[in-house]
């Protein structure tokens, strides 16, 4: 594990300073599945029909893994995130690739990382996160390389600050990337600053579209996954608080998928962001 927790902050430091460690982030996913490879699997039920397992190593669980996403060959991961970085076009501002393998290859970046933090290092639950948003920063600067990258959009005239996740902006205004990978009670954040922006700048300066992973959570009882969602929550919020230009998952809940929600606001999923919907965000920025 402490091999791990070195790789994640040699790559934190890059990203910080601006850079975009993609190799570095493809090689602490594929120790991450080496490692993962080495334990035991439960496997778990989901009443929409998905199939999920978890890490086991004594009586340490990890997250629910979708097991048709989740690529546990090393190899095939380093394949098709190579096949991905190939695919990406900054003059398109699009990731030519097909939709399937594009979540197929973030998801498990994403989840073996966290997944690892579940068994060795629960107690640092920010991590996976904070990986997360590195992740999504690095790979999204590679198809907006024109773009400012930062966590911060300043109020004129005023000291403050809205402070987010990830903002790509130019002099024209910005794409604000909240990024969780399950929301929770923490909902209310995107359409709170979104409120914000839209009151101090021309509405449509600043876009904001939240991504996430999923909204699973393991139901302790029994040997299945249940999907934690707010569906009034995010109508009510889409309606009279602000509106999100779109929601996006690795693995979207089914709940979300449904016409209530979508009537108000799009949910999709990341092939979907990063082959079209980014560039359609962007242009008007560029």
């Amino acid at each position: 594990m402490r091999t791990i927790e070195q790789l994640h902050g040699e790559l934190k430091k890059s990203y910080d300073i601006g850079g975009s460690p993609v190799n570095q982030i493809l090689d602490l996913a594929t120790l991450c599945i080496e490692r993962l490879n080495c334990v035991d699997r439960a496997d778990y039920q989901h009443g929409g029909g998905k199939s999920y397992f978890a890490f086991t190593d004594g009586e340490e669980l990890s997250r629910p893994v979708r097991s048709d996403l989740f690529l546990d060959n090393p190899d095939d991961l380093v394949r098709a995130w190579n096949e991905m970085l190939k695919a990406i076009n900054p003059d398109q501002m699009k990731c030519l690739l097909p939709d399937n393998l594009i979540n197929s290859v973030l998801y498990t970046a994403v989840i073996s990382f966290a997944a690892s933090f579940d068994i060795w290092k629960k107690s640092s639950r920010k991590t996976p996160g904070t990986h997360f948003e590195v992740i999504l920063g690095s790979l999204i600067s590679l198809l907006l390389p024109d773009f400012v990258r930062t966590k911060f959009i300043r109020i004129p005239g005023q000291s403050e600050s809205v402070s987010t996740d990830i903002v790509f902006g130019t002099d024209r205004g910005g794409i604000v990337i909240p990024a969780k990978i399950t929301t929770r009670e923490r909902i209310v954040q995107p359409f709170a600053h979104q409120r914000i922006l839209d009151s101090v700048f021309p509405i449509g300066s600043y876009q904001s579209v939240l991504l996430c992973v999923s909204e699973t959570q393991r139901d302790s009882k029994t040997e299945y996954v249940k999907d934690i969602c707010v569906p009034g929550t995010i109508r009510l919020f889409q309606a009279h608080l602000s509106k999100l230009n779109a929601i996006y998952y690795l693995d979207p809940p089914s709940r979300y998928m449904e016409k209530d929600i979508i009537d108000l606001l799009k949910v999709s999923d990341y092939g979907q962001f990063f082959r079209e919907d980014l560039a359609l965000l962007a242009m008007p920025l560029r």
